[in-house]
């Protein structure tokens, strides 16, 4: 269950309101020469959030959807391409970087700000592709059964401190 802000609440509930929901990117990628992690917001001014700040970016985030059966799916993003940083990270990196977004309630209508996190999703970044005006890929919501683990058997030989 998520907790979310009263007043982002009852405006979310009102017929209409003064508002948006700007979705928080942070890449962690671990490429040299570039910020690590790549905070970026799809907004067009910079946004603070939990002492970190924000960049304007154009993207666009598809949130994961939840099955009948309680698990997550896979989420998409469509970022754009045009300054070129981000495919050049994504080009560079030997490990997939991780992506962790947040959906945020903004609102400034009553001369006090409510900014508040309405959710958030942690994926790993995999299926990229592209051409040069935007990057696409799939955000893997839960990759850890996609890891193999070598089998082996606890044995007196094997492991002796084990028995």
């Amino acid at each position: 269950m998520r907790t979310i802000d009263a007043r982002a609440r009852a405006s979310l509930n009102a017929e209409s309101g003064g508002y948006s929901l700007p979705v928080l990117l942070e890449i962690t990628h671990g490429v040299a020469g570039y910020t690590n992690p790549l905070r970026i917001v799809n907004n067009t001014v910079a946004l603070t959030y939990d002492g970190n700040e924000y960049q304007p970016y154009p993207f666009r985030f598809d949130p994961p959807d939840v099955l009948e059966s309680g698990q997550v799916a896979n989420a998409r993003l469509t970022i754009s391409a045009v300054d070129q940083q981000i495919a050049a990270i994504i080009r560079s990196t030997s490990v997939p970087p991780t992506v962790r977004a947040i959906a945020m309630y903004y609102s400034d209508e009553t001369g006090s700000t409510v900014f508040a996190p309405i959710a958030a999703w942690d994926h790993v970044l995999r299926k990229v592709s592209g051409n040069s005006e935007s990057i696409s890929a799939e955000l893997i919501y839960e990759d850890r059964l996609d890891n193999e683990v070598p089998g082996d058997e606890f044995r007196p030989t094997t492991f002796p401190g084990a028995f």
